[in-house]
């Protein structure tokens, strides 16, 4: 995938990953280092590193990510069996992690595993405990908890210079884009689904509702309380212009139709306004975020974007 923002050189499980996430949003609870000189992650722990992080370990794609933008990637001995970004990691060793393959993991020595505390299961911290290997859980509710991990990686690995860098580039290019999409006269109304058959999306507090806003859409679901699935009923009712998801490469808006036929008369349907968007820039938490929002902004409003992104 093409990056479609200048300057930013950049199915997980996409079940599991909402089932992770369901429930009220959280406020955003950023890492902190705390005065006895350890670290506090997404689910509360205070994590006492008591030597410097050479060996690292991560158990979801967004983790890596962030810690590659981190600066982290000399660091990474071993990924999930479904990483596949950046082109870098293509060496490491590889174990399952569903299930997780724990024998796996301690075989690889690792100083530090690094989770998502979208996708990872908090209950894993009992197991990697009695194994006396350490785990952090990075936030990756909204996109500001996104931002601020990479800030969080890059003290964990001692690697805050890049990380600081990374993370402001990634702030330069939300704020152009928001820039632009501000102009637009009217934000069409859009949903965002994970797959044309269960119809689930993401509600309110979300990273995909900063992604969305950014675009220069009006979220329908910005305002529900938890990731769910949609009635067709509901979708009817709110009638969108625009339909988002991640629905593949060969997708076609007739697929759609075939699982809600009811939706045929959407605006959206009718408009020819439904455009898939890759599942890996958008479902896991991570400095590719923006791209999707970027791509998701050109979809919306190509008159804005052409100039500066011609293939889009």
């Amino acid at each position: 995938m093409m990056s479609f923002r200048r300057g930013f050189p950049f199915f997980i499980f996409s079940i599991l990953f909402l089932a992770a996430s369901c429930g009220p949003a959280e406020k955003d609870r950023n890492e902190t280092a705390t005065a006895s000189g350890g670290i506090t992650d997404a689910l509360g722990r205070t994590v006492q590193l008591n030597q410097p992080v050479n060996r690292v370990v991560t158990i979801s794609p967004g983790a890596t990510e962030i810690v590659v933008a981190a600066g982290g990637l000399s660091k990474l001995v071993g990924v999930s069996n479904v990483d596949n970004y950046p082109d870098a990691i293509g060496q490491l060793p590889r174990f399952s992690v569903l299930p997780m393959d724990f024998e796996a993991i301690v075989a690889l020595v690792p100083d530090l595993v690094i989770a998502s505390s979208q996708v990872n299961d908090p209950q894993n911290v009992k197991v990697f405990d009695a194994l006396n290997i350490k785990v952090f859980f990075l936030d990756g509710t909204t996109w500001n908890s996104v931002s601020e991990s990479i800030a969080t990686a890059g003290a964990l690995l001692d690697t805050d210079s890049v990380a600081t860098a990374s993370k402001a580039s990634l702030q330069a290019d939300v704020d152009r884009l928001i820039s632009i999409t501000k102009h637009v006269p009217k934000r069409p109304t859009a949903i965002f689904l994970i797959s044309e058959i269960t119809s689930y999306s993401f509600g309110k507090g979300s990273y995909v509702q900063d992604l969305l806003a950014w675009a220069g859409v009006e979220s329908a679901t910005a305002t529900i309380g938890t990731n769910a699935p949609l009635s067709d009923e509901w979708v009817l009712m709110e009638d969108p212009e625009i339909i988002f998801g991640t629905f593949g490469d060969d997708f076609e808006a007739s697929d759609l139709i075939k699982h809600h036929p009811t939706w045929s008369d959407l605006k959206a349907i009718k408009s020819g306004s439904v455009f898939s968007i890759p599942q890996n820039l958008i479902l896991r938490p991570g400095p590719r975020n923006v791209d999707a929002a970027y791509l998701m902004a050109g979809k919306a409003h190509p008159e804005l974007l052409r100039d500066l992104f011609p293939t889009l």
